[in-house]
């Protein structure tokens, strides 16, 4: 590389001789850029830092034009134009609190995620026409039941939040197993018992691939339930203020009740 050093994105180190025989400068790597785009630079303009031994031209030190848009490690620590010492500390100082509260919101969003999440998927579902007839968690998982009160069948759901830890939510998102199920009453006890039979299942099915479909059937009550497993973003629901989409997930939940409505139909009716 023929510079001595890479100066850090906004600090003055670049001088600019053009071919037209103006000077410039000091210049930053941003305002360096700047200047190239406008025209007003050239890669055959000669370029100069401090430590360096002789001009060179801009294109022999084309790394000066480069990651621009990364972080700068001395942009904190250098002072700004007209700016005191005690300011500059200030500054600094600010900005560590700054960053203190910026870390307690994104904990604190880890944390109450969980809960904002279920409270979305229960009122989304009863907008659908639906009754929150049994809610439950054994601190891992959360189990919904609804009824619809127009023909008595069902929507039942566990919903897991799979990313509660901060550093992990940071580079997979916010995500959550969702298992739904769709049940209705078929009153025939040699049908629930053939629904079980047929699938060797007993309640929700662990570690299912995602999109399978699986049936169990209820004997006390008389109602065969298909089911789903499936990987949830929770970010494409609940954005950072806690705003909820509202009609994307009554949709979502609305679309994965009528495909297993006709699964379930076209087995047993």
């Amino acid at each position: 590389m023929s510079l001595t050093r890479m100066p850090g994105v906004d600090e003055l180190a670049v001088h600019v001789h053009t071919a037209a025989g103006q000077q410039l400068g000091p210049l930053s790597r941003r305002a360096l850029d700047e200047s190239v785009k406008n025209g007003d630079v050239a890669g055959a303009d000669h370029i100069w830092m401090q430590g360096m031994t002789d001009w060179i031209p801009l294109s022999d030190a084309g790394e000066l034009l480069e990651n621009l848009d990364a972080p700068d490690p001395t942009a904190e620590m250098a002072a700004l134009p007209g700016e005191s010492d005690d300011d500059r500390q200030d500054r600094i100082f600010g900005g560590l609190v700054q960053k203190s509260w910026d870390y307690l919101e994104d904990h604190e969003f880890a944390s109450h995620i969980d809960e904002v999440f279920l409270g979305a998927i229960i009122t989304a579902t009863l907008d659908t026409g639906h009754s929150l007839i049994d809610l439950s968690s054994n601190g891992t998982h959360h189990f919904l039941r609804f009824q619809s009160d127009e023909d008595k069948s069902r929507v039942i759901a566990r919903v897991t939040h799979m990313t509660p830890s901060m550093a992990v939510s940071k580079v997979l998102g916010q995500r959550a197993s969702v298992i739904i199920g769709y049940g209705e009453k078929l009153g025939s006890i040699t049908k629930v018992m053939g629904a079980i039979r047929a699938e060797f299942q007993s309640g929700f099915l662990q570690d299912a691939d995602p999109g399978t479909i699986t049936v169990d059937g209820d004997i006390a009550t008389g109602y065969v339930y298909c089911q789903v497993d499936m990987y949830w973003n929770i970010d494409d629901y609940v954005g950072r203020d806690y705003r909820i989409d509202y009609p994307k997930l009554t949709n979502h939940i609305g679309a994965t009740r009528h495909a297993l409505r006709k699964y379930l139909r076209g087995r047993f009716q």
